[in-house]
């Protein structure tokens, strides 16, 4: 999948016609999804390319929210959803270009979209003043369409990047993964600890959590990691070990029924379930009989976990 800058930068940029998904995408959630498989199929009955267009997480645009996922991450969802190619726009340098000029010099004539796909909360142009209703009755005076996509419910609630981070925050990421449409997820390098779950008997991998993303609730959590094509059930402990002299929040996991060497290498840790707060025990020995509770429980609630419920193809 290839990606842009835009404005372009370093000379690259995309100027053939194409299918536009239109949006921050923050979470890529159900409705995301959604909203992106109709612009898939829209440009698959074209024979045209399907291209996204968003924003830098590094920009104004919601600088004061804690994000769901970080701009990799956010790249790995769009591929696996089907994107040919992803346009990420730095918000700073076209928030005030006006609704007419957004849609018509830069959608249309400078990336080639002839059909844009959005959400019926989509807003563009200076001071946000475009809405759904223009984006169509512009991008109609220029040749081209759009396609509105009407406000996803499950089980009578709004999806909302909103309402999951609250979810996430919460502990409630059974829910947050239902509004999701996929397990979510942690992502990095897997960092050498002080060794203390090999000396318990349980070794983990531990990551470093970003200052930028939604802060998870400090506990257990059943969860899964996928190595060379294998889903592994393992263990999440979301904290900072407070048994054994506290150190920086991060994520530790034990990876269960696995053996090897996965130091420096980038994994992703699917979370599918809260089980229990992080807590201080009286010794090691007490916390090891508790990870052995939290093991059989998280085998018995993950049950067969397969791939394709994680979201991916």
């Amino acid at each position: 999948m290839k990606s842009y800058f835009y404005p372009w930068e370093n000379g690259e940029k995309h100027n053939v016609e194409c299918v536009l998904a239109l949006g921050f995408f923050d979470g890529v959630h159900a409705a995301h999804r959604e909203l992106i498989l109709s612009a898939k199929a829209a440009a698959k009955k074209l024979g045209l390319p399907l291209g996204i267009f968003t924003f830098r997480t590094g920009t104004a645009i919601k600088s004061a929210v804690r994000r769901l996922y970080g701009e990799d991450e956010k790249l790995e969802l769009f591929e696996s959803l089907g994107a040919d190619f992803v346009i990420s726009a730095d918000f700073d340098k076209i928030k005030d270009i006006s609704p007419e000029d957004f849609v018509k010099a830069n959608l249309y004539s400078d990336i080639g979209c002839i059909l844009c796909v959005a959400g019926f909360n989509f807003r563009f142009g200076r001071g946000a003043q475009g809405d759904a209703d223009m984006l169509t009755r512009l991008m109609r005076e220029c040749g081209g369409d759009a396609l509105i996509k009407n406000e996803l419910k499950i089980d009578g609630e709004t999806v909302s990047a909103t309402g999951i981070r609250a979810l996430i925050e919460h502990g409630e990421i059974e829910r947050a993964n239902e509004l999701l449409g996929a397990p979510y997820f942690l992502c990095g390098a897997v960092e050498h600890g002080r060794s203390v779950g090999t000396e318990l008997g349980f070794p983990t991998v531990n990551m470093e959590l970003g200052d930028d993303r939604v802060p998870l609730k400090r506990g257990v959590y059943r969860s899964a990691v996928m190595i060379d094509g294998k889903l592994y059930n393992a263990l999440t402990n979301i904290g900072t070990c407070p048994t054994f002299d506290e150190r920086r929040e991060h994520a530790e996991t034990y990876i269960l029924d696995f053996s090897g060497d996965l130091y420096g290498r980038r994994l992703r840790v699917y979370l599918l379930g809260f089980l229990r707060e992080e807590k201080r025990f009286e010794s090691a020995g007490e916390l090891a009989e508790q990870i052995k509770q939290d093991i059989k429980e998280a085998k018995n609630r993950n049950g067969e976990t397969k791939w394709q419920v994680l979201g991916q193809s």
